[in-house]
């Protein structure tokens, strides 16, 4: 079985020198193998890199960016079989992420792991969402 990067050129992931978040950090968004889709983790920053004033924002930021990947890989949310969150201060916005990831993921519901951990690749982030969707050929 081969695997196959799927990148992107959706301008939300565009850093100030004109390459992506992925080609700065050397990863992939998306990695085809088999019928599997792996989703790396998608972080909630504004379109324009910079950070919301609140952790609903980074929330619907997240899934968003969750969502355009999958799209350019030619899935949907709906494709998704496992999800993984990773929250800094989880019990601060746990109630606010269910409830707006219950306006993105519905039912039948995908395998859910909810990870509390010290701190994300950049000061301030609070959420980070990956996933692994089903989409046969």
């Amino acid at each position: 079985m081969k695997k196959q990067a799927i990148n992107s050129t959706n301008p939300i992931f565009a850093t100030p020198d004109g390459s992506t978040i992925f080609k700065k950090f050397g990863y992939s968004p998306a990695v085809r193998a088999g019928d599997f889709l792996y989703v790396a983790g998608q972080i909630g920053l504004n379109p324009d890199g910079s950070m919301p004033a609140n952790d609903e924002g980074q929330i619907v930021n997240a899934f968003d960016r969750l969502k355009i990947v999958l799209e350019e890989a030619g899935a949907s949310l709906d494709d998704i079989v496992e999800l993984v969150s990773y929250h800094v201060g989880l019990q601060n916005h746990l109630g606010k992420f269910i409830e707006i990831k219950s306006r993105y993921i519905r039912e039948p519901f995908p395998t859910w792991t909810i990870l509390e951990i010290a701190g994300l690749a950049r000061p301030g982030l609070v959420i980070e969402i990956k996933a692994v969707a089903y989409v046969p050929k």
